[in-house]
């Protein structure tokens, strides 16, 4: 949300509002979503322009889990009220709702962290501990490097040939 409209563009959106403009005619001028000056709305008045600042979210711990999912799914308080009160975002809120809906507060508590673990990915290149094991991963790679060549090669010929066909000239790059 803060990466498509700047401060200024916010603070704008709030002062005409406050200024006594209505919010969809302001949303409407500005090209920006209603949803989002309303939750700029809420958080100057609650923070004043620092509320508008970016910011990133903190990480709740499971008593403030319990408590946001409680007054959105039980009491039914607004999702950007929670979100503007809580400082998490509303996929978050979300998330956390569909896994106290499927397992309760104990889901909550035992609920593993979003994203990739740290340790994933390719795993180091450890250099080869001897002349022959240096060439065996030389040959491998030149392997690799030939076929890869060849495929595009052969993907370029195939472009060249479906041109051909349609009547064009490929490119000369």
């Amino acid at each position: 949300m803060y990466k498509k409209h700047p401060y200024e563009e916010r603070l704008l959106a709030v002062k005409l509002c406050l200024g006594g403009r209505p919010l969809k005619s302001v949303a409407r001028q500005l090209g920006i979503n209603k949803d989002y000056i309303s939750e700029w709305l809420l958080r100057y008045e609650r923070e004043g322009e620092s509320g508008l600042q970016k910011r990133s979210p903190k990480k709740a711990n499971y008593a403030e889990k319990c408590k946001i999912v409680c007054k959105y799914a039980k009491k039914g308080v607004p999702l950007r009220q929670i979100c503007v009160e809580h400082n998490v975002s509303k996929d978050t809120v979300e998330r956390w709702t569909r896994i106290y809906r499927q397992g309760g507060y104990k889901a909550l508590r035992t609920m593993k962290s979003q994203g990739r673990p740290k340790n994933m990915g390719r795993p180091k290149k450890q250099e080869p501990q001897t002349e022959l094991e240096r060439l065996r991963y030389e040959n491998e790679y030149l392997r690799a490097e030939n076929a890869l060549l060849k495929k595009v090669r052969a993907l370029m010929e195939e472009q060249e040939k479906r041109l051909h066909d349609i009547g064009r000239k490929p490119s000369k790059h």
